[in-house]
């Protein structure tokens, strides 16, 4: 299971403004560390607006995507759910798993690729040495 790490737009952006990450696309780079974080839209529930928190989102954090999923409603910082009218804050999940999977996954493939071609000039070798023993 992924770890994921919920960091606020306005986080994101004091830290960018100070030079300590840079962001490329939907990948935070600490670059002190030298480490890559995979980002996913996000919101942090604060609290109740409106209505009654019957589906416990207070305090929990979900994606934009998972709130589409759940029927909610999300602007700027308040998400309506039925009833429920929820303030929010905005960000992202970090996740520095997912990256190590796809460069793990790119390696591998890159890899495979090597061995293939290898296998297939160790075996155009031997067909041409086969043909050179045999033709005479």
């Amino acid at each position: 299971m992924a770890d994921y790490l919920f960091v606020p737009q306005t986080v994101l952006d004091k830290w960018s403004e100070r030079g300590k990450v840079s962001v490329d696309g939907h990948v935070l780079t600490l670059l002190e560390a030298k480490k890559s974080f995979q980002l996913t839209s996000a919101v942090r529930f604060l609290k109740m607006e409106a209505g009654e928190d019957a589906a416990r989102l207070l305090s929990k954090v979900k994606t934009v995507d998972a709130l589409k999923k759940m029927g909610a409603e999300h602007y700027m910082d308040s998400v309506i759910l039925g009833e429920a009218a929820y303030q929010v804050q905005q960000g992202f999940l970090a996740d520095a798993n997912a990256l190590r999977e796809v460069a793990a996954a790119a390696e591998a493939s890159a890899q495979q690729a090597k061995d293939d071609k290898k296998k297939q000039g160790q075996e155009q070798d031997l067909l041409a040495q086969f043909l050179l023993d045999n033709l005479q």
